[in-house]
């Protein structure tokens, strides 16, 4: 059987099938395949030596490999490309997940997006807490999620002051906003909570 330089670099030339040999052929390059080639052409057979028809087939073979090295890479860089582009439009907005361990709901608004080891988006929320994108079950405004509040029991810790925390719990009676933009609860308790700040929605008659 023939060996070309094409065959030496095609993954099915090795015996040994796994991520190993697979990044280690995504590394070639153009002068790699070039290097393969001239080292096939010294070492061929003196009496049958390739004619110009064998090395054009040769050197067609290995471009087609190097460009669909390319595009695979061109590929990965486009679909990562688009996850950010697709989680980063979710900052600002209020998002909810599906229901987890015992019907459990995580939500908030989407203040900033990570990516995990593996290249999953995750939504950092106001509270700290994170979400995955793969999770979210419902996006809304911060405003129209606020208004679907009101008559309902909220207990939040206020962050506006880093120094003084404090706990709020109450019935929303109305949703405003504040000078910097932001939601504002005002509670039935006579205080003023920031939508961003809840951490529990209940029953009115449970507060």
């Amino acid at each position: 059987m023939e060996t070309t330089a094409a065959s030496l670099l095609a993954p099915s030339a090795s015996p040994l099938q796994g991520s190993d040999t697979t990044n280690s052929f995504s590394e070639l390059k153009g002068d790699d395949f070039l290097q393969l080639l001239v080292m096939q052409l010294r070492n061929q057979d003196p009496l049958e030596p390739m004619d110009n028809e064998q090395m054009l087939n040769q050197i067609s073979s290995i471009r087609e490999i190097e460009l669909n090295s390319t595009l695979t890479e061109s590929l990965q860089s486009l679909t990562g490309q688009q996850r950010f582009a697709s989680a980063s439009s979710l900052i600002g907005q209020h998002v909810t997940s599906v229901p987890g361990v015992g019907g459990v709901t995580q939500s908030g608004i989407v203040v900033g997006v990570r990516f995990s080891e593996n290249g999953q988006p995750i939504l950092q929320l106001a509270d700290g807490s994170e979400l995955a994108v793969a999770e979210v079950n419902t996006i809304e405004t911060p405003l129209h999620a606020a208004e679907k509040l009101m008559g309902q029991g909220v207990v939040g810790l206020d962050r506006q002051d880093a120094d003084h925390l404090e706990v709020a719990e109450g019935v929303v009676s109305s949703v405003r906003m504040n000078e910097q933009g932001e939601i504002v609860l005002e509670l039935d308790s006579g205080q003023a909570l920031r939508f961003r700040d809840v951490v529990g929605v209940m029953a009115a008659e449970l507060v």
